[in-house]
């Protein structure tokens, strides 16, 4: 016997929720997010997987199609493709009461059900229903420009995994931008990245990552680092987040050239038998100032150096920096221009983007990503060793699928003048 609330009474307080606030499409797609989170939280609290949407119809003893609309709403992080799909009342009541028998807390199919009231609220009040609001989301962005480089990159991914011999499904970056405490004059950052399921297709060693500090004109500039999870001798592997990494120890070979420093992972077996998650964690003490009398922009980059299926990128922020619009980003052309960073260059050398950063939720609920179902913990534990909790920091997400090889991946946000 289900114990959810009637269908009229949802209505009602669907309805007085609509009356009460704004009917804009950015308060849809905020509400999304919300419940998106919520949904997400409860497969993760009954143990269902929802990558896999077969698996989790059969687990949670719902119809497939209603599985499908829910596992695209916890995969799908852009809410110009997926909004209209969020299931309806009468099925979301069938959801929860599926979560409730699997042993859920009443207490988050609670919050999961104002999330999706707030929801259902928000698209009464912009849209009055979902055909309609696919119709927006349509017109929001360009969907079709971005599926059709899509499609271009694909063939691309496919073309570079054979010549090069490695591949990936996820290349990530997360960054936390915060006033450094022992000088609030500067900028402190915690710097996550990493690969999950990496394998080679041949056997060669593989350079993962590349480090490097470099003034707005190009300049490289000296910095001081240390790992967030110490372990191993020398620097390549004392910088492996081994608890979020797998197999957790790894062999990796750090190298100086050129004003980089390159951490390659060594060569080892092929295919699936050698497939890894490598994470690279560390703390960047009093990395830029944070006042500037001119204009400029601290920011953080990603060399692109491997064929991966999907790239993302997390930028938090302190609120104490007062940073209100996303940071700026470009995808820097590192095949004709590749040995420049020069900012004033990179308006030149940037190639088109369809993809749009997403303001994230706050919280650590804020931070889900079901591809990495370890993600949110992996936030939780960097944030706690940095002395700075998630709600102080607004956080911005940008992802991209099959992004192309040979190009730099650059997020960066303005400074503040010098307070008087």
């Amino acid at each position: 016997m289900t114990t959810a609330p009637a269908t009229e009474n949802v209505r009602e307080r669907i309805e007085e929720l609509a009356r009460l606030r704004g009917g804009t499409l950015e308060s849809v797609i905020a509400a999304f997010h919300r419940a998106r989170a919520e949904v997400a939280g409860l497969f993760a609290l009954v143990g269902v997987d929802p990558t896999k949407t077969r698996e989790s119809a059969r687990e949670l003893g719902i119809n497939r199609g209603l599985t499908w609309r829910l596992t695209r709403m916890v995969q799908e992080s852009n809410p110009t493709l997926a909004a209209s799909d969020v299931p309806g009342v009468q099925s979301m009541a069938k959801f929860l009461d599926a979560c409730r028998r699997k042993g859920a807390p009443e207490q988050a199919i609670d919050a999961t059900l104002a999330a999706l009231d707030e929801f259902e609220a928000a698209l009464a009040a912009c849209s009055g229903d979902r055909k309609t609001l696919a119709m927006l989301m349509a017109n929001h962005g360009d969907v079709k420009a971005t599926a059709e480089a899509e499609k271009a990159r694909r063939k691309l991914f496919e073309g570079a995994c054979g010549v090069w011999g490695v591949q990936a499904r996820t290349r990530f970056v997360t960054v936390f931008v915060y006033p450094s405490p022992d000088d609030p004059t500067m900028l402190d950052a915690g710097h996550v990245n990493g690969f999950v399921g990496f394998r080679r297709l041949r056997t060669q060693a593989v350079p993962l990552s590349y480090e490097a500090v470099h003034k707005s004109t190009g300049e490289a500039i000296k910095f001081s680092k240390e790992p967030l999870d110490p372990s191993g001798p020398g620097e390549g592997p004392s910088q492996v987040y081994k608890r979020f990494s797998s197999p957790s120890e790894l062999d990796i070979r750090m190298v100086e050239s050129g004003g980089y420093r390159r951490f390659e992972l060594a060569s080892g077996p092929v295919g699936n038998e050698g497939i890894t998650t490598c994470v690279f964690g560390t703390r960047l003490r009093k990395l830029y100032d944070r006042y500037s009398a001119t204009p400029e922009t601290a920011g953080f980059m990603v060399l692109l150096n491997l064929p991966v299926e999907r790239v993302m990128f997390d930028m938090f922020i302190h609120r104490d920096l007062h940073v209100t619009h996303a940071p700026k980003t470009q995808l820097l052309d590192r095949l004709l221009f590749p040995h420049v960073n020069n900012e004033a260059d990179f308006e030149r050398q940037s190639l088109p983007l369809a993809e749009q950063t997403q303001r994230l939720p706050g919280g650590l609920a804020g931070t889900l990503c079901p591809y990495m179902p370890w993600y949110s913990s992996m936030v939780s534990d960097v944030t706690l060793k940095l002395g700075k909790p998630i709600d102080e920091f607004t956080g911005w997400r940008f992802e991209m699928m099959y992004p192309p090889i040979a190009t730099t991946l650059s997020r960066r946000f303005d400074l503040e003048a010098p307070p008087k």
